[in-house]
Order: C-alpha cells, then structure tokens, then sequence
C-alpha cells in the first residue's frame, strides 16, 4: 500500500502478515457533522447574541467539544487490511489488536436495511467468528467504507475457509451453513432439499440468499445475516453445478 507508515510495514512484516493491502479509518461523518453544527451555533450565539444568546452559543459550544473530542480519538484509530489477517492501531502505530486469517472460524456479511420516510439506507456489516469462540464485529463501531471492507474481508476468509467445508463434505458428506446444509448431492434447508443437478438459479441479495429449481419454483429463501460462511457456500455451488453459478453473485 502506498504511504503506509513504516513502523506500520515493520510490524506487518515482523508478525507474519504479509503485505498491508489497504488502510480504513472509523467512521466519523456523524460526530464531525453534529460538531461543526454546533460550533457553528456557538459562534453565531458568542458573536452575534444578545445575553440569552450567549448562553445558547456557549452550551452548544460545549456540545461541539463534546462531539470533537471522541471524533478526533476515533479519527485516530485504523484498520490496517493485510494479505495475511487484520491489524488495528491507534496513534501511529500503538497495536490494538492482530488477526490471522487462521484464527476465524467463520464469517458473516449482511446488509442492515432502515426504512423511514426519506430513501432506504443501508448499512454492511461484517462479523468474525473466531476458533477461540469470541466474536469481531467490524461494524462497532464501523468504518468509514465498510461495504468495500467486508468484502475483501469474505474474499480473504473464503480462501482458507473452502478448503477447510470442502474436506469436510467430502469426510462426513455435509457441511453445516446455519440453516442450510450442504452435501455431495445437493442443498437443504430444514426439509426442503434440491439436488444440485435440479438447481436452475443461485441468487445472493443484499438481503436473502434465493434457490431456485428448474421448474422455476424457489425452493430455499434465507436471510443472508443467518448463513455464516456464505460466499464459500456459493463457491461450493458453483463448482458442484459445473462452474454454472453466477460469479458476480458469490461475492459482494
């Protein structure tokens, strides 16, 4: 990555990470947003106000530091994404926190929907299962670009995670997807079954991942937050349909 730090590039290197790919910084648009409102009511009520005025300028200045200063601490915090796991610093280089890919267990990403009045907003989100049976969830607080973020996330876990559900199919027969299980001969979901010969359509949405079977009935719906390890279930698919699956629906 270009202008990475080097005390950042030393201590990847040190630890067996491979190469930092790319950095991400905690999201901080709200917090800066209410901050400079309210600086900007603070001075207007300082400069231009009557007593009462100031006052109000005065307590909405309060409320700007209050908003700037966990700001600047979180502006400070970063997600260093490497080839080989994850590592979270604050200053410059103070190590918070390092993750090998090897360490996580399995991965979820979703996409939280909000309906309201105005247009729909979504938010990803990306949750690590790690082998020691603690959780990471990088959407807590998130970071600024977290779609992009939790999709090179699920690439990279993918990568170590298919071989490990691919064994497995082939040792026991299944592989367990939450609510979906996966064998040599097809999908199920509780006792819904469709072979993977019969299966005519894959879709992976923001929201539920969908199956269809050549008679154009949707045999299998889920919600995409329930199935851990979704983007090797899609591969695993793709490969045991001939490679016929759609590519750009196996990863976000």
């Amino acid at each position: 990555m270009r202008n990475c730090p080097p005390e950042i590039t030393e201590i990847v290197a040190e630890t067996g990470l491979g190469e930092v790919v790319e950095r991400y910084r905690q999201a901080v648009a709200m917090e800066l947003s209410f901050a400079v409102t309210c600086g900007v009511l603070g001075v207007s009520g300082l400069v231009f106000g009557d007593e009462v005025g100031r006052a109000i300028g005065a307590g909405a200045g309060g409320l700007g530091v209050l908003f700037a200063v966990p700001a600047w601490r979180r502006s400070r915090r970063h997600l260093y994404l490497c080839t080989g796991g994850l590592l979270t610093t604050t200053g410059t280089s103070t190590v918070t926190r390092l993750l090998r890919w090897a360490e996580v267990a399995h991965v979820r990403v979703w996409t939280t929907r909000i309906y309201q009045l105005g247009p729909v907003e979504e938010f990803p989100r990306c949750v690590l299962e790690l082998t020691d049976g603690t959780t990471l969830n990088l959407a807590r607080p998130p970071y600024a670009g977290m779609g992009r973020l939790a999709g090179a996330v699920e690439r990279a876990v993918t990568e170590t995670t298919y071989p490990r559900r691919t064994a497995e199919i082939a040792e026991t027969g299944t592989s367990v997807f939450g609510p979906i299980t996966v064998s040599a001969l097809g999908v199920r979901d509780g006792r819904r079954f469709v072979a993977w010969s019969e299966i005519a359509r894959v879709e992976r949405g923001r929201v539920r991942l969908r199956i269809w079977n050549r008679a154009g009935q949707q045999v299998i719906s889920r919600q995409v937050r329930t199935i851990p390890d979704l983007a090797c279930l899609l591969r695993i698919a793709s490969t045991a349909r001939g490679g016929t699956a759609n590519p750009a629906n196996a990863l976000p």
